[in-house]
């Protein structure tokens, strides 16, 4: 079968997967029960069965074509990632970011969104302390998510630098833009823009990429 995109997680929020990790209860057994009981309900929301099939393709934390830095911690991070997006999902449905039009504060803390997504204004000096703003469209408002550089799959390094190369120096200097989806924690919705913090990036590229990596 031909492979259409390459998918991974190019970045995972450690703090706060950690701080949810504890909060949430991940070991409960959040088996799957009466999905198309599910899947009737409102299909744009994500239950469980969306959190499922998020997992089942382009499940690792970085390229799996490249060798991998800490590749044990982030498998580790991957396996909490998705106990606790399995939870959250346990307990409430995740809306897509366009009932944020609604005006609702009140509807959901978490939101998730599918687009292309682009650096808004590049940095002069990248470390792996340094927080870059992603921005993507959602009809006449953007989206606005803060991403800490250390959380990305590629790039930070054990000295504290930030390592830009031929696979992702575009991306970073806000040359291209790259499909992805999150789920991001809201921290703003007014007339002009939304604001979040992304719990996770989801990178989707077309099967021909060989060599972009975040």
């Amino acid at each position: 079968m031909r492979v259409s995109a390459i998918e991974y997680f190019c970045y995972v929020s450690r703090n706060k997967i950690d701080q949810l990790y504890q909060q949430l209860d991940p070991q409960a057994d959040y088996e799957v029960t009466e999905l198309a009981k599910q899947e009737i309900d409102r299909k744009t929301d994500w239950k469980t069965g969306q959190i499922i099939s998020l997992f089942s393709a382009g499940r690792s934390y970085g390229k799996t074509s490249v060798l991998q830095r800490e590749a044990k911690v982030k498998r580790t991070y991957l396996e909490k990632l998705e106990r606790v997006m399995l939870a959250l999902a346990a307990q409430a449905p995740i809306p897509p970011a366009s009932e944020l039009d609604r005006w609702d504060m009140d509807l959901s803390a978490y939101y998730h969104h599918t687009g292309e997504f682009r650096i808004r204004k590049p940095d002069a000096e990248l470390r792996a302390d340094t927080v870059v703003t992603l921005t993507s469209s959602m009809g006449e408002r953007p989206l606005l998510l803060d991403c800490s550089l250390r959380n990305f799959s590629e790039g930070p390094l054990p000295d504290g630098s930030f390592a830009l190369n031929s696979a992702n120096h575009r991306f970073f200097a806000a040359d291209v833009a790259l499909t992805m989806t999150t789920v991001f924690l809201l921290l703003e919705a007014g007339q002009s823009r939304v604001v979040g913090s992304p719990l996770f990036l989801k990178l989707s590229l077309p099967s021909s990429d060989r060599l972009t990596m975040l």
